[in-house]
């Protein structure tokens, strides 16, 4: 058979393989798929010469429509149907998980509604047959639909070309618009009480100046809620109750027009409720809550939403460009001095934006929140950070010296430097160090609102400079081979090989942190310093979700990459976090820079070309509706910590091993772990076996036996490794072998250009594994060592594997170079 037969077989192979794969249904897809339709079509409607023109009528005409329709119903009852129809649902204890994103559209009609009611007189609930309502909520849940993708599209028609804030921008405006929860909520109001109540000074300035605390108001915005959910569940009891009344009356043949009154009336009042049954009165928050009915009223007057003079194409427009009245201020308050609440993770966002605003007014009290504030995200930035990184040597919020001038660096002493800066965290882990800066600034409401000159300010406070500070620290590090650090003088750092810089955020700016490629085509960030920046609560996620210290550092390796945010495009951290659950998170590099990087490498071949080529963008949707489902279990206190199972990574062949280098604290055990995790399954089920091969093969001659393979899959020489895998045969010493081998290692590191190695040993007679041995050293070889390069085998013998029975001198074995995954 030819080779193109071969291939053409192969092909056919394969395509019978994935065609009989059972297609996944990806409901987030879905929704995304319907979006991108609607707003091609809306597209093809306003192609003309004029685009931007004929999009602002075709949105102005829309607006209008939408309006006349609504201005007929009771705002209250209008927005109580939505709620019905627009939020996800379910039974007592289950978490609804849905694809929408119907928050935005609930928001809206509600904005609407009531801004449409001022200036005329409140409509007559009788004047509207039972259903109209419904029927009309039905429908508008397109109408608003095409109004926000009419409004996405006279953003694009505004955009500037030469603004490179231009896409940040409009990721911030959509994501203001869109999205609510990029955080969960029982996360952040734990974080809003923490600030806003666990100092003592702050809370006594709010109790002072305002006459409640954040407490209360998280209190009265959550007993509102509850309050109104227990009128839904009261409704729909009643509904119950009415309609199996009329029905067993009608069997028995005893029905008569009062029942059948009560059953029709039970069914518009669970789903076109009059206003009192929509509402909750302060009176029930009071007797709900304990509260004072003088502290409850200080938060419903300060939480109260309040459109002035605003008309409906006034809160539209600015709903649409990213400015929400609701989202510091959300109860809605009727003329009855009832109120409501339109769903419940508004109040996440009101209370610490609101208080806030607030405390800004008042320079002590906001210096002493501010302070307050950074000494939180510090030390749970630092809790969170333990967890993966157990046994390494932390500093934090310390002081460093840096070279004031040219004339200071050019000396090169750090004696001599004479600048002090801050340091928020440093972390050391053996030959790895993570350097930290904490942000806890947020974004303001301009910056919301999509003005791209503060936009640009806000994101240099919280990301550029957060990367210039981490990025400098770790300049000196690599430069310096070690810090000067006040208090404790010289601390020698010479061995680290490893360097990552993180960038942690108070403020949930998930969609732009996500967008690494954009920020640094902004400018806010450089190609060559890219922290992974990151928020608080994803952190923390992030760093529960772990099984393994390994997985962090992979994944710092992966995130950091600069082509990752091209290649994987999502809108939350956490999607691409579960993808590197799932898949490795892996950009292949160019082949040819590969071959640059390590020069014993033969050129890249036709495959490892086409599949470099061959990369396109993914653009991931939501990938956390089993993190939901895990997350709110272990919330239930009548659910077991495992009746959910967490996510995890890809079991790895390597798990075990892994898990022996970390418990035998082995120098190294953190990088070796995260390396072996880094490659693909395939070769790991290979790594995995190369002990007992070695192990079950042993030389006829009594010499120990090795293999030695290289990885190499990066543009960057610093990050290549060589593994070593040897025995030891009941005739040599063991100190001698540990010696053989472990010179060995170093001067084969030398002569391939490679920074780190690691020998794993293993005791022939009783097939133990004697120890890993780190190698990180990359000075000069000293004189022995010098002369045994010449005994080793040419680095481009690497590139043919051998077989396992192959009979070579320990020093003599070689293998193929793996790539990662």
């Amino acid at each position: 058979m030819s080779s193109r037969s071969k291939r053409r077989n192969a092909r056919h192979k394969r395509k019978r393989r994935v065609g009989s794969a059972t297609p996944t249904f990806d409901p987030h897809a879905q929704v995304m798929a319907d979006s991108m339709a609607a707003l091609t079509a809306l597209m093809a409607t306003v192609a003309s010469d004029d685009p931007a023109a004929k999009v602002e009528a075709a949105f102005d005409e829309a607006v209008e429509e939408f309006v006349a329709k609504l201005r007929r119903f009771d705002a209250i009852r209008l927005i109580e149907v939505a709620r019905q129809a627009f939020l996800p649902w379910a039974p007592e204890g289950e978490i609804p998980v849905t694809a929408e994103a119907d928050a935005a559209y609930l928001e809206l009609l509600a904005l609407v509604a009531l801004a449409a009611r001022q200036g005329t007189a409140t409509a007559d609930a009788r004047a509207v047959e039972f259903q109209q309502m419904s029927h009309f909520v039905s429908e508008a849940k397109d109408e608003l639909g095409k109004i926000l993708h009419l409004a996405q599209l006279r953003s694009f028609a505004a955009v500037d070309p030469s603004d490179k804030l231009a896409l940040v921008s409009l990721l911030i405006r959509g994501s203001e618009v869109w999205l609510r929860n990029s955080s969960y909520p029982e996360m952040v109001k734990t974080t809003n009480l923490a600030l806003l109540g666990g100092n003592p000074s702050v809370r006594a300035a709010l109790n002072d100046q305002l006459g409640f605390d954040a407490t209360d108001a998280l209190a009265v915005l959550d007993a509102c809620h509850h309050l109104q959910h227990a009128g839904l569940n009261d409704r729909l009891e009643a509904m119950g109750d009415a309609v199996l009344g009329a029905m067993a009356a009608t069997e028995k043949g005893q029905a008569d027009d009062r029942l059948m009154d009560l059953a029709r009336s039970s069914l518009m009042s669970m789903f076109e409720p009059g206003a009192e049954h929509a509402t909750v009165a302060i009176d029930d928050i009071v007797a709900h809550t304990g509260i004072a009915m003088e502290r409850v009223r200080a938060v419903v007057e300060r939480f109260r939403l309040d459109l002035g003079t605003a008309d409906p194409a006034d809160v539209i427009d600015a709903f649409t460009t990213g400015k929400n009245p609701m989202r510091t201020r959300p109860l809605i308050v009727g003329d009855s001095g009832r109120l409501m609440l339109p769903h419940p993770v508004l109040s996440v966002f009101a209370v610490r934006e609101n208080l806030e605003e607030h405390l800004k007014t008042s320079q002590p009290a906001w210096d002493r929140y501010a302070k307050h504030r950074g000494n939180l995200l510090e030390s749970r930035t630092r809790d969170a950070l333990a967890r993966v990184l157990p046994g390494g040597r932390f500093r934090d919020a310390f002081e460093y010296y840096l070279p004031a001038n040219d004339r200071e660096a050019d000396t090169a002493d750090p004696a001599k430097y004479t600048k002090r800066v801050e340091g928020d965290h440093l972390i050391v882990l053996d030959e790895v160090a993570v350097i930290v800066e904490d942000k806890a600034v947020a974004l303001s409401a301009a910056s919301r609102g999509g003005k791209t000159k503060r936009i640009r300010t806000d994101l240099t406070g919280i990301i550029t400079k957060a990367a210039e500070q981490s990025g400098r620290m770790r300049d000196v590090i690599q430069r310096d081979g070690g810090l000067r650090i006040e208090d404790e003088g010289w601390v020698d750092l010479s061995q680290i090989c490893e360097i990552h810089t993180i960038a942690v955020s108070l403020d949930d700016l998930s969609t732009v942190l996500t967008a690494t490629a954009e920020l640094v085509r902004a400018g806010l960030l450089s190609p060559d310093n890219i922290p992974w920046t990151v928020s608080l609560h994803d952190l923390e996620l992030i760093t529960e979700l772990v099984a393994r210290p390994a997985e962090f550092l992979l994944y710092l390796r992966r995130r950091r990459n600069p082509d990752v945010t091209v290649m994987f495009r999502a809108a939350d951290e956490l999607d691409l976090f579960l993808y590197f659950f799932e898949k490795g998170l892996w950009v292949e590099p160019d082949p040819a820079q590969v071959c640059a990087a390590f020069s014993f490498l033969p050129e890249p071949t036709t495959a490892e070309l086409r599949r470099y080529r061959a990369q396109n963008p993914v653009f991931l949707t939501s990938r956390t509706d089993a993190l939901d489902q895990w997350f709110y279990a272990k919330q239930r206190a009548d659910t077991g910590p495992e009746s959910v199972p967490k996510p995890a990574m890809v079991p790895s062949p390597l798990a075990s091993l892994i898990d022996e280098l970390q418990s035998r604290k082995v120098t190294g055990w953190l990088s070796i772990g995260a390396t072996l995790l880094s490659l693909a399954t395939s070769v790991q089920h290979k790594f995995a076996r190369h002990g007992d091969q070695l192990l079950n093969h042993p030389d006829p001659h009594g010499r120990g036996r090795s293999m030695t393979v290289p990885v190499t899959a990066s543009v960057d020489p610093a990050e290549g490794w060589l593994f070593v895998w040897a025995t030891r045969p009941a005739g040599q010493a063991p100190e001698d072998a540990k010696k053989t081998f472990r010179d060995y290692v170093r001067a084969k590191k030398y002569q391939l250009g490679l920074q780190r190695g690691v020998l794993f040993l293993y005791d022939e007679p009783t097939r133990d594994l004697i120890g890993p041995f780190y190698d990180g050293y990359t000075g000069p070889l000293d004189a022995t060592l010098t002369a045994t390069l010449q005994s080793l085998q040419p680095a481009s013998n690497l590139q043919r594997a051998i077989h396992p029975n192959a009979k070579r001198p320990p020093r003599g074995a070689k293998s193929t170079p793996k790539r990662k995954r």
